[in-house]
């Protein structure tokens, strides 16, 4: 289920006239409704002997509903406070194993709190509290892999100098908590379970348009139902460094490129690894009003010891994905837009080192209520 919270703000604020809302307002609310078809290969047939409707390759269609937006509670010179919203369903069919075809839902949802205040005329400092939460029913095996249903909760505090002799310095320190929703006969999610922190500090050259920032930093997690095979330290508990370049380009033609480094150790050899990532993104206006957007993240893992069985990972595959897309979008009205997406992505399971692929086609329509 999505958090309480998100749907009952959310509710409150759409329902609330201009003016009694006073400095209540939306910034950037969207409503997105669309649909897709996907195909997923794999083969998975070592790694889910239990599922046995698992299959090479399996095709879904998809429709979509989603809400975001964010509500500034509060607006000032030196201060403010937003809460940002962001949640949806997406229902498929899905077809292609051999004993039954699936009808996955799947719940997502979000919600952060915000506070941003002015600290004098060298910094600004952030202060955030977030939900997030999924939920997932008739979840399908593999190749069609769904993520499974978890609650997060976090907090983050962030602080960004100003400009000293031309580079600005950011320091970001994080807490996390996530608690994944086993199932009875998947008991194994709730080893993916999870404390961490993070602290990273960043360093950031020039202004508009271009800007390079340099940042580096280390991670701390702790998986209390996964066991380290140590006798003296029973529990699994992994170090994580990254470490990355990136550069931004802000103008008619929006483009950025970043290179990403992580080394992931651990008391438990099981979920050692190395990984690399390469992005690059670009937005650019071509003729008849399309808006073309272009995205590319490639990324290259390798575990530290080999395991004759099925590793569990955190389960975020995006963390380890290879994804590109392209994207056409264009005005319908002046608050309303469509698009076109072709997708593909290569990303990890829940089972470490195996992989899925998956393309998708995808129509998306973006409404915009408080624009005219």
């Amino acid at each position: 289920m999505l958090p309480t919270c998100s749907w009952l703000a959310l509710g409150v604020a759409l329902l609330l006239p201009q003016n009694a809302a006073g400095q209540l307002r939306w910034s950037d609310l969207v409503i997105t409704m669309g649909g897709s078809v996907e195909r997923y290969t794999g083969n998975f047939s070592a790694v889910t002997v239990a599922v046995i409707d698992s299959t090479d390759h399996a095709t879904a269609a998809v429709g979509e509903f989603g809400v975001r937006g964010g509500l500034i509670l509060m607006e000032g010179e030196r201060r403010g406070l937003t809460l940002a919203l962001d949640g949806g369903v997406r229902q498929a069919a899905a077809m292609g194993f051999t004993l039954r075809d699936y009808a996955p839902r799947e719940w997502v949802g979000s919600s952060a709190l915000q506070f941003v205040q002015t600290l004098g005329s060298w910094a600004t400092g952030y202060l955030r509290g977030g939900v997030d939460a999924r939920a997932v029913r008739d979840r399908p095996p593999m190749p069609l892999f769904m993520q499974p249903g978890y609650t997060t909760l976090s907090g983050d505090a962030t602080l960004v100098t100003r400009s000293f002799d031309g580079v600005a310095f950011d320091l970001i320190a994080d807490i996390e908590s996530a608690d994944y929703h086993a199932l009875r006969f998947v008991p194994q999610l709730d080893l993916l379970d999870r404390r961490a922190a993070g602290l990273e500090l960043g360093a950031r050259w020039g202004g508009q348009p271009s800007t390079i920032r340099f940042f580096g930093g280390v991670r701390w997690s702790q998986y209390e139902h996964q066991g380290s095979f140590d006798v003296d330290d029973p529990f699994r508990r992994d170090r994580t460094v990254r470490v990355g370049l990136g550069w931004t380009h802000m103008g008619r033609v929006i483009a950025q490129v970043g290179l990403d480094g992580t080394l992931n150790r651990s008391n438990s050899n099981r979920p050692e690894y190395d990984a690399i990532s390469v992005s690059a993104s670009l937005t650019t206006p071509l003729p008849g009003q399309l808006t073309l957007n272009l995205l590319g993240l490639l990324t290259a893992k390798s575990y530290v010891n080999e395991s004759s069985f099925a590793r569990l990972v955190p389960g975020e595959e995006a963390d380890n994905a290879s994804i590109a897309y392209a994207e056409l979008v264009r005005p319908i009205r002046a608050n309303l837009d469509g698009g076109i997406r072709l997708g593909w992505t290569r990303a990890e399971t829940d089972i470490g080192d195996a992989y899925y692929q998956r393309f998708g086609l995808s129509f998306l329509f973006n409404y915009r209520p408080n624009e005219r």
